[in-house]
Formats: C-alpha cells, sequence, structure tokens
C-alpha cells in the first residue's frame, strides 16, 4: 500500500511539473501581455488551459488503471485467440517473435497477477502454455545441441524469463532444471567470452548488446529466485567491455551490433537503443544511468513538454540502410516508444513516462488496439509484442 501511495505522489508531482512547463509557458506569457495585448493573452491563456485540461484528462487515464486494464484485455484476448495459436504453433518462420512476444507477455501478466489476485488464474494458465511451448524439444532442438548455446542467446534469453515469472508465479518447478541450466550458461558464456557478448542467433552478422541486456535481465530474475549473484558479476563485465571498447562516437551508448574486431557493424538507432535501455533497466544496472541519459538527450523528441517520442535516429543522423536488422527480429520504427516507456517506469523518471504515454494514448485514439485484430495473423503478432510491453510499463510494481 505504501507504494501505491508514492506513486500516486510521484505521478501527481510529475503532473505539475509537465503543466508547468506546458500549460504554464502559455499562461506566463499570457499574464505578461495581459494589458498590452489582451486578446492575445486571452488566446493564450485559452490554449494553455486547454492543454492543462487535456493532459489532466490523459493522466486520469493512466492514473486510475483504465488504460492498464485495457491493454490487459486486449492481451488477454491474443493470447486466446485460437487462429493466432495456430499460427503460432506453426509458422516456424516467426518463432523468434512468437518468443519475444511470450517473454514481454510473462513479465506484464506477472505484474498484472501481482496487481490484482483475479487475474492470477488466467495468467498462471497462460504462462503454463507458454513455457510448454517453449520448452518443447522437438519445436526447439536447440535443448539437445548444448555445444551451439553460445549461438543461441536469443532463444535461451527469452525462455529463460518465461519459466522464471512463470515459476515465480505458480510455484511450479516442473522447469527448474532447464532453468537453472539456462541461468548457469548465460552467466559463465557472458564472463567467459572474450568479448563479454555472446552471438544471439547462428550465421548472426554482429554481436548485439541489447540481446545480451535481456540476458542480463533473465539472470536477475534468476539471482531474485535463488539468492544467486550471476547478474551483478555478469553485468560488471560485460559493462566495463562496453565502457572501454564500445562506445559509440562521442556517446556512451554501443552499436546495435559489433564484429569481433569491435568494429561497428550494424548502427545504433532508437528502436535498439530503447530495448536496450529497457532490458538494462529491468535488469538494474549502474550502466543503465549513462545510458538513459544520452538516450533521452540524442533520441527523444516532444512538443509543448507534453508529449514524447522516441525518433528511429539520433537527430541529424540519416536512417540506416537496413534498420530492420539492427531491431531483428522486430521492425524499426514500431516499438522505439513503448520500450522507453517501459524503461522510463523501471527507472521511475516519471516526467518521461507521462510525456511518452500521453503519445502512445493519442494514437491508440486515432488507430485503436482491438482493430489489431483485423489484420494478418503475422501483423497481430507483432502487435502483440507492443501490446505486451506496454502493459508491462503500465503495470509496474
Amino acid at each position: 500500500m505504501a507504494n501505491v501511495h508514492q506513486h500516486i505522489q510521484m505521478s501527481f508531482l510529475a503532473l505539475l511539473i509537465i503543466l508547468l512547463f506546458g500549460a504554464g509557458l502559455f499562461w506566463l506569457i499570457a499574464y505578461l501581455l495581459r494589458n498590452r495585448m489582451r486578446r492575445t493573452a486571452l488566446v493564450l491563456g485559452g490554449i494553455g488551459t486547454t492543454i492543462a485540461l487535456f493532459f489532466i484528462g490523459l493522466w486520469l487515464v493512466e492514473i486510475s488503471g483504465w488504460q492498464r486494464e485495457g491493454l490487459m484485455k486486449q492481451l488477454a484476448y491474443g493470447l486466446q485467440k485460437e487462429e493466432l495459436q495456430d499460427f503460432i504453433e506453426h509458422q516456424e518462420d516467426n518463432q523468434e517473435t512468437s518468443i519475444l512476444m511470450m517473454s514481454l507477455a510473462s513479465t506484464a501478466l506477472t505484474q498484472m497477477a501481482e496487481l490484482d489476485p483475479t487475474h492470477r488464474e488466467f495468467v498462471v494458465e497462460q504462462m503454463e502454455w507458454m513455457a510448454s511451448y517453449v520448452t518443447n524439444e522437438e519445436r526447439f532442438p536447440n535443448w539437445k545441441a548444448k555445444r551451439n548455446w553460445d549461438q543461441q542467446l536469443f532463444f535461451l534469453t527469452q525462455a529463460g524469463i518465461i519459466l522464471a515469472h512463470y515459476q515465480q508465479l505458480s510455484a511450479d518447478s516442473t522447469y527448474q532444471d532447464r532453468w537453472t541450466q539456462v541461468a548457469k550458461f548465460l552467466h559463465s558464456g557472458i564472463t567467459r567470452s572474450q568479448y563479454k557478448h555472446l552471438a544471439s542467433r547462428p550465421q548472426d552478422m554482429a554481436l548485439r548488446p541489447a540481446d545480451n541486456a535481456a540476458a542480463l535481465y533473465a539472470l536477475k530474475l534468476y539471482d531474485a529466485y535463488h539468492g544467486t549473484t550471476y547478474s551483478a558479476l555478469a553485468g560488471e563485465d560485460w559493462s566495463n567491455y562496453i565502457r572501454k571498447e564500445l562506445q559509440y562516437e562521442d556517446t556512451k551508448l554501443p552499436c546495435a551490433g559489433f564484429t569481433t574486431t569491435n568494429r561497428c557493424r550494424l548502427s545504433p538507432v532508437g528502436g535498439s537503443l530503447a530495448v536496450l535501455n529497457a532490458y538494462v533497466s529491468a535488469a538494474e544496472l549502474p550502466i543503465s544511468t549513462d545510458f538513459w541519459r544520452e538516450f533521452r538527450y540524442y533520441y527523444k523528441e516532444s512538443f509543448v513538454n507534453v508529449f514524447g517520442w522516441v525518433n528511429i535516429t539520433a537527430r541529424g543522423e540519416d536512417l540506416p540502410e537496413f534498420c530492420d536488422f539492427s531491431m531483428d527480429p522486430m521492425l524499426c520504427g514500431r516499438y522505439e516508444t513503448s520500450f522507453a516507456q517501459y524503461a522510463a517506469a523501471k527507472r521511475k523518471d516519471w516526467v518521461t513516462y507521462y510525456q511518452l504515454n500521453n503519445s502512445l494514448l493519442m494514437e491508440d485514439f486515432f488507430h485503436p488496439p482491438n482493430r489489431l485484430w483485423q489484420q494478418p495473423p503475422q501483423e497481430q503478432l507483432r502487435g502483440m509484442v507492443n501490446l505486451a510491453v506496454r502493459l508491462a510499463a503500465v503495470s509496474k510494481p
């Protein structure tokens, strides 16, 4: 209960700050012009009041839980949709997207069950299906080919996150041994690697810091359950390597992907860095402070300080020729703001959180989430990735 009251207080403070720098600017100018240009002052005062009332309305949608329950309803609908379940079960080309969706959904659903126990039965049921899906050895022969695990970081990480949340919530130890194998391998693999990174998938073009940050978050979940220190040890090695070898140009941010000669192979983009920030913040790594500060400076934009969003590229930079490769298996230009909001929630940066949330709510107004179910199954699956990470952001504990 104390955490709820603290969250409401910090949210209200964020509201006041945004009103001060958004609507407050119009009110100040109106006040200064009240005698010399009365009509202009009235117009500016009206604009400021309209902005204030509009933002207060958006703030109430979030703080009341209405937005959270709406996203939960849409995600639950997608998870139970037979057509989509069949697509996930039989479309091997979309396995990585499916696993990512399940991983993000497991995070969001676990938080929702903790916030509202009435969701618990449904959440456990869905996560049992996810755990069964991801541990199926016939579907994923990677489980039997452990000698190739150093090139399966993406799969092992997302599987580890799913198993972590399932066991945490259900107390079912069916997958305990497999979860432990994954955690021990991720820890030893990152710490023993010359580059402190593991390959996301076989024949990948580069080593990816964002995927390795996700692995550190998976280790954080294991540590929280078992009392180990895997994430701290591996995270320190990983962070030190980035500081010494992988900072991109004049920033403290890494490339989206680099070669074994430390050459930047995939340029950083807003999406890859939003994902990176989301996972390092969730893993509570000290380096996340540097990443977040630089990410906001180079990639975040805002309008009248009320609406915020994340650009695909830093200001003044051209769009990379193969932008989607930097986000694999996601698409460039689709998830930047959602992952950034999740990072803001984990970091308790409530001003940024609400600025980004306002933009996402406006997008919902023009493109309601329930229209997703009119799209082809592949687009529905991609949309569920966005629903899951947004729900994870707004259902923060």
